[in-house]
């Protein structure tokens, strides 16, 4: 595993809030997180992104949790990706003689679940402080360079910012940004490492956790000395 990018962690698990609430423990954890809502979609994820742990549940739709983790572990190209059940079944021997390297019961708390995941691969705490600050951004993808998106910031940091919009992308999308500061512009890319989406009570909001790669020009200076002016007026 190279020490200088995120380690990859898929999640799985049919009940969406179940997801966001494991996405939620690792709000401060410099991870790349996937997700997958089933067992076929879980075994194409692990063999396209080859993700550092898996964390599994047991009962899914058109696959379930067991023969997922047989497979994985029968496959020498992926054997050696740790698998966590993390289920409210009691189906513990079947886990592990499908080759499971750990069992967890749910519910399952922040604690455990982060102490639970460096067992198996080092995940490092965000140190940079997150500003909850409306930016208007404006990102573009790929190779369509017309058609512009128009989102906000729910909050940012120096590596980089929550982005609230409907028109999600998938973890690994690249993006072209233009952030809008108070004093003007600047222009960076970004790399989507969440996607985020969520319906309740009638509202839709969702959202994607940005990484920032690069800047223009000296966009990075004015960036980040936007954000030291923000935490200056926070210590005041």
């Amino acid at each position: 595993m190279s020490n200088d990018k995120p380690v990859k962690i898929l999640l799985v698990d049919d009940m969406r809030n179940f997801l966001d609430l494991e996405i939620s423990f690792l709000r401060r954890s410099d991870v790349k997180i996937l997700t997958a809502e089933d067992g076929v979609e879980a075994l194409k994820i692990t063999k396209a992104e080859k993700p550092d742990i898996v964390l599994l549940d047991i009962e899914m739709p058109r696959m379930d949790g067991i023969q997922v983790c047989r497979i994985i572990k029968s496959d020498p190209s992926l054997k050696h990706i740790p698998v966590v059940m993390v289920t409210s079944t009691n189906r513990y021997e079947e886990a592990m003689n499908a080759g499971a390297n750990d069992f967890w019961k749910k519910p399952i708390f922040e604690k455990d679940f982060l102490e639970g995941i460096k067992k198996f691969v080092p995940i490092k705490e965000r140190v940079e402080e997150r500003i909850p600050v409306g930016l208007q951004v404006d990102y573009r993808v790929g190779e369509d360079k017309n058609k512009v998106v128009q989102a906000f910031t729910a909050n940012i940091s120096k590596g980089g910012m929550f982005l609230i919009t409907r028109d999600t992308l998938p973890v690994g999308s690249v993006l072209e940004l233009e952030i809008h500061l108070p004093d003007g512009k600047v222009k960076a890319k970004g790399e989507v490492v969440r996607e985020v989406k969520e319906e309740e009570e009638g509202l839709y909001t969702s959202g994607m956790g940005i990484k920032l790669i690069s800047f223009e020009n000296d966009g990075k200076k004015v960036y980040e000395d936007f954000i030291e002016s923000k935490l200056k007026e926070k210590e005041s």
